[in-house]
């Protein structure tokens, strides 16, 4: 039954579309029966998402039971309806290490999004610096922490969407459709996606799907997910760190900005998510991954 299933999607690309599409779809959506699951726990995630969730075990719990299931769902997809493996999907041995992989990505995110904090600083009538790590921490409950915010928060959130994001949907349509094409629908999906815990921000929207498609473009011309893991994991470490408030979730020292125009907000992470792609496709246009994965 799945061998001719299989035969008919690759003879028609209409039915591996919505396939490949469905697979996605589901292990973002399995998020919302987890949302209702969590609320019967007395455990909102709606409330409490991205730098203002708590460090609690009902948080961690199905924030971690959220992330297997939408794995699982994209494995069971690559043996079931593609028969091949996760390791498929970008996890290469060769060329450049996994440390280093996810190393250079992670500095390019930093870089990403402290040049947008570089621009807002300039552009803001006043910076101020606020302290959010209270004065009395015991140095091995920071460790602690702070461990589980980089490893089980960024780390395993980054896993998650860039595998089923980007990984997925680009290595089973890849041979069929044009690149940019799978770029935008993957970066429509993993916006919405993000707006099932949050209200809905047209700046926002435009910022995430930018943002997506730099990503997508980072793997694709790659090849290598943990490159685009560490780009965003290092998006995100930066966002947590100087942005958040709780100091148990990463953060370090927040940043506020006063008189600040709105446009510029608006305009400048898209901007720098454009410049990242167009140099990542200049790159893989030079060589520079084959280089690499020699």
């Amino acid at each position: 039954m799945l061998e001719k299933f299989r035969t008919l999607c690759e003879g028609k690309l209409y039915l591996k579309l919505i396939t490949v599409f469905l697979v996605v779809l589901s292990s973002l959506a399995i998020l919302i029966p987890i949302v209702q699951l969590a609320l019967l726990f007395g455990v909102d995630l709606m409330k409490e998402h991205d730098v203002r969730m708590k460090v609690e075990f009902g948080n961690v719990f199905f924030f971690f039971l959220f992330g297997a299931c939408s794995i699982a769902i994209i494995g069971l997809a690559q043996k079931y309806l593609h028969k091949r493996t996760l390791a498929d999907l970008g996890f290469r041995t060769n060329g450049l290490s996994t440390t280093a992989d996810f190393f250079i990505g992670f500095m390019v995110g930093v870089f990403m999004f402290g040049l947008e904090y570089l621009v807002l600083g300039i552009s803001a009538g006043e910076v101020k610096f606020v302290s959010v790590i209270p004065n009395k921490i015991s140095i091995p409950a920071y460790i602690g922490y702070y461990s589980y915010f980089f490893f089980g928060v960024l780390i395993w959130n980054s896993l998650i969407e860039e595998l089923g994001c980007r990984a997925y949907p680009i290595e089973a349509l890849r041979k069929h459709l044009n690149p940019h094409i799978i770029f935008i629908l993957m970066g429509v999906l993993f916006t919405l996606a993000h707006f099932v815990v949050r209200d809905f921000s047209i700046s926002y929207a435009i910022s995430l799907f930018i943002t997506s498609y730099a990503l997508s473009g980072v793997y694709y011309y790659s090849g290598s997910i943990w490159l685009a893991i560490g780009v965003h994991t290092g998006i995100n470490w930066f966002g947590f760190s100087f942005a958040g408030e709780n100091w148990k979730l990463g953060a370090l020292v927040r940043i506020e900005f006063y008189d600040l125009p709105t446009w510029i907000m608006d305009v400048t992470r898209p901007f720098i998510g454009i410049c990242v792609f167009l140099l990542v496709r200049s790159a893989s246009k030079k060589g520079l991954f084959k280089k690499i994965c020699k």
